[in-house]
């Protein structure tokens, strides 16, 4: 299954061989230059090569993580000042270089950890500007800290002249190039893996990633310690060649510079962010010479033209504009799929048909906002081969009682079983384990992945991938095999999410969740948006999915016509109460029924 993808770096996707000539000969680039390049210039490029390795590593963590930071700064202080403190007050052995890498990386991984816990552990969403706030105070801090650290730091004068390892600058400049190039090609087939995918998932949606069984929180606490981690050694290095440790290196003025690297290079493009370090700091300080009143003024304008003109950064709108002319007709993205060659196998049923068996019991659960009641001691058995659709006006609860099902901490009291199993207080990802997949209302997709990406990163089920390699198999459920062929996916199968019609992408998220394989499928207004013809689609479907017996259905819809048509039963919400539960004859004929949906509900009808 070939896969490809529209995204902010078309340069790092379009050729793997094309990608491993252009770093081979970054390397040879190195290696031919480390005995011509001139003393100065060698020990500037070492510098900015180490700055390159921070930005990249910052590039992970937010352009493909997500993750807005500033901790950048602090954690290559937190490298550099172990250095000077251990050379200064210990020793400067080769050991010492060695026991100096090891703590400042377990500091930093340690920091970065914690600062994960406070900041992605929490059950209630934060904003992203949640996690840059806390990075820009750990910045500040840390700064204080080296100011005020007596003898220890040196103040604000730092730590300098301590011996250092007696290596020329042209073999720090073959050392570090050629660690730069290791670095951007681990990095760049990582991201490119298919742990990438996972990261591009997160960054896109990562509550859909929740419901799709992948704990968020872990995820994203390691890759920031791992990425932090990394900055802090370089701060080690740039330490031992420099021999200077000084408070500006912990400052905001690094944590704001590397970000800037970052956006102008291009987010998500690891040789972007890269490049635009290296550019900046060798440059740095001649036009600090030649123009000392405006270079950084200079350095500010151009950001701005950037971030308002080219928003996805100079190197991939340099590279889509010489695409243009390199590009042969026909290397575009790929066309449809052949009907008779799906891009993808069925995987085999591993569950049975058990009959009846209960698989979704909610018992007298209630949903309080203070003093307003959204539900009330509701009660609801459903078994597999139903189809239970919960109908109701608005403001009902039916929204709810969904969220009190797909996570545990919604509801204000009750019990609610999966399979027999007890959500508890459960996140979303553990209930998904347990057999229960949602569909939101609207449709919940990733918009930078195509279909086919979208669909393997579900069959995952909350694992983690290989991150070295991109497998092509995707193994498919009969049941979203169906909902792909049922409902025309294939044709769009190398399409971004975000450039399909609204009901391909309702397909598609009810895909991914079948791919989940739950026993309890739980859809909120799947036809909402639809047409009367793709309603229908819909509506045959979902019966033909409960015909095995293999699945239940738990169905929210306003409209009734539809949900007659499907439903083996009907439950009726009013006011957070359950005003009646029967077969669809039962329901239809109840006068009660109607008058609830006409607001005229007789007083006394509901206990």
């Amino acid at each position: 299954m070939a896969i490809t993808a529209n995204r902010p770096a078309p340069l790092l996707v379009r050729s793997g061989a094309a990608l491993g000539l252009a770093l081979g000969l970054a390397a040879i680039a190195v290696l031919g230059t480390a005995s011509v390049v001139g003393n100065y210039v060698a020990g500037l490029l070492v510098q900015s090569f180490l700055f390159a390795i921070v930005a990249l590593a910052t590039d992970v963590i937010w352009g493909y993580a997500g993750i807005l930071t500033f901790a950048s700064a602090a954690m290559f202080g937190i490298g550099a000042y172990t250095l000077g403190i251990v050379f200064t007050h210990l020793s400067h052995s080769g050991w010492a270089v060695a026991l100096a890498a090891v703590v400042a990386a377990t500091v930093a991984a340690l920091l970065s950890a914690m600062i994960g816990w406070l900041a992605f552990y929490g059950r209630n969403r934060v904003s992203e500007f949640y996690i840059a706030l806390v990075t820009l105070g750990l910045s500040v801090l840390f700064s204080q800290v080296v100011l005020y650290g007596g003898a220890l730091t040196g103040g604000s004068n730092g730590l300098s002249g301590f011996p250092t390892v007696p290596i020329s600058n042209r073999m720090w400049y073959l050392a570090t190039g050629l660690f730069l190039v290791l670095a951007v090609s681990v990095a760049i087939r990582i991201v490119h893996s298919d742990f990438g995918l996972l990261l591009h998932a997160l960054r896109d949606n990562e509550v859909r990633c929740k419901y799709l069984g992948i704990h968020t929180p872990r995820l994203k606490t390691n890759v920031f310690t791992l990425c932090n981690a990394v900055v802090a050694v370089a701060g080690v290095f740039y330490a031992l060649f420099t021999t200077v440790v000084a408070p500006s290196l912990v400052g905001i003025t690094l944590a704001t510079n590397v970000l800037i690297w970052v956006t102008l290079g291009g987010r998500a493009t690891i040789v972007g962010p890269a490049l635009a370090a290296i550019l900046v700091n060798a440059a740095t300080p001649q036009l600090s010479t030649s123009i000392p009143l405006y270079w950084q003024g200079l350095l500010g304008v151009t950001f701005v033209l950037v971030v308002v003109l080219l928003p996805r950064g100079l190197l991939p709108e340099a590279w889509g504009w010489c695409a243009r002319f390199i590009d042969r007709p026909g290397s575009g993205q790929p066309g449809a799929m052949s009907e008779d060659r799906p891009p993808y196998t069925l995987g085999t049923v591993v569950r049975r048909a058990e009959g009846p068996a209960l698989v979704l019991d909610i018992q007298r659960v209630s949903k309080h906002f203070g003093s307003f009641r959204a539900l009330s001691e509701v009660d609801l058995e459903v078994r597999l081969g139903e189809l239970v659709s919960i109908v109701g006006p608005n403001g009902a609860g039916k929204t709810s009682l969904v969220r009190c099902m797909s996570d545990g901490a919604e509801r204000s009291a009750g019990r609610i079983l999966v399979g027999g199993r007890s959500i508890g207080r459960g996140s979303p990802d553990r209930i998904v384990d347990l057999g229960l997949g949602r569909k939101f209302q609207g449709a919940s997709v990733f918009g930078s992945l195509t279909v086919g990406e979208s669909l393997k990163l579900a069959t995952w089920k909350g694992g983690l991938p290989s991150l070295w390699r991109r497998d092509p198999a995707l193994v498919l459920s009969p049941e979203a095999a169906e909902v792909v062929a049922a409902l025309g996916l294939r044709t769009v199968w190398h399409v971004p999410a975000r450039d399909i019609s609204h009901g391909q992408r309702q397909a598609l998220e009810l895909a991914m969740v079948l791919a989940l394989e739950p026993r309890v499928l739980i859809l909120d207004e799947p036809t909402a948006g639809l047409s009367t013809a793709e309603r229908a689609l819909v509506g045959d479907l979902l019966l033909r999915l409960i015909a095995g017996g293999r699945l239940a259905v738990v169905l929210i819809e306003h409209d009734f016509d539809f949900v007659k048509r499907i439903s083996s039963r009907i439950v009726v919400l009013v006011g957070g109460k359950m005003l009646a539960d029967g077969t669809v004859a039962e329901i239809s004929e109840s006068k009660l029924v109607r008058e609830a949906y006409l607001g005229h509900l007789p007083a006394g009808s509901v206990a």
